[in-house]
């Protein structure tokens, strides 16, 4: 666990972030997670509509994200130093007292981790085969962002392993799925067609063996 002066105190945007996971329960069927409603302030999902992104009509074969990795997006110092909702969202995660919050959840530390914030962008025939995050990620929390037509099957899908599904989690913006990987947390999204767009935040903390540093909150600062 890390030893940091936590005195500072929330934004409003992590105070809602902090408050709405106090109230979650765990659910531990098939592997502990937490699905968190009204995670941050509404204002500040309804400011993520104004991020800049871009479409692209990406035809998945193997229902991986790293099939198109030319044209993810992320959170980058760039984006983060022009926009200021990006930079909110940033701060939420580098906030002392909320990676205090994380670590203790998760019985986990984040010393020497780097934030890593993937805006996803998902319409037409997407999906995502099953896959824990294990490996560098010690965190991962997806958030919803958007509406649309039938968005009721947009929800991340939960596995008992990789070929058995369990549920799929109930989609609606401000929504997050949080867990912490390990080598059963099977999730995915099975195959849909999406009718509008499907926007989420995909949020990790990542050790420094992570490779793809263009891809983080800042490329060399860890969160402590």
């Amino acid at each position: 666990m890390q030893a940091k002066n936590n005195a500072h105190s929330l934004s409003p945007d992590a105070q809602s972030f902090l408050d709405a996971w106090k109230s979650t329960p765990i659910d531990i069927k098939p592997y502990p997670h937490y699905i968190i409603k009204n995670a941050f302030t509404p204002e500040l999902i309804l400011s993520t509509n104004k991020l800049p992104h871009k479409m692209y009509p990406l035809n998945y074969k193997v229902g991986s994200r790293e099939e198109f990795n030319a044209y993810r997006q992320y959170l980058t110092p760039e984006i983060i130093k022009k926009n200021d909702c990006a930079k909110k969202v940033a701060d939420v995660f580098l906030s002392p007292k909320i990676i205090d919050f994380i670590e203790k959840k998760g019985n986990i530390t984040l010393k020497n981790t780097l934030l890593r914030i993937e805006h996803t962008i998902d319409t037409g025939n997407f999906w995502l085969a099953p896959h824990t995050d294990l490996g560098v990620k010690k965190f991962t929390m997806l958030i919803y962002l958007s509406e649309g037509e039938e968005m009721n099957t947009w929800g991340t899908d939960i596995y008992y392993n990789a070929n058995l599904h369990c549920k799929t989690v109930s989609y609606a913006p401000n929504t997050a799925l949080v867990f912490f990987p390990t080598n059963n947390t099977w999730h995915g999204f099975e195959p849909t067609s999406i009718k509008g767009v499907r926007r989420t935040f995909i949020i990790n903390y990542v050790t420094k063996e992570w490779l793809n540093r263009q891809e983080l909150v800042h490329p060399t600062k860890t969160v402590y």
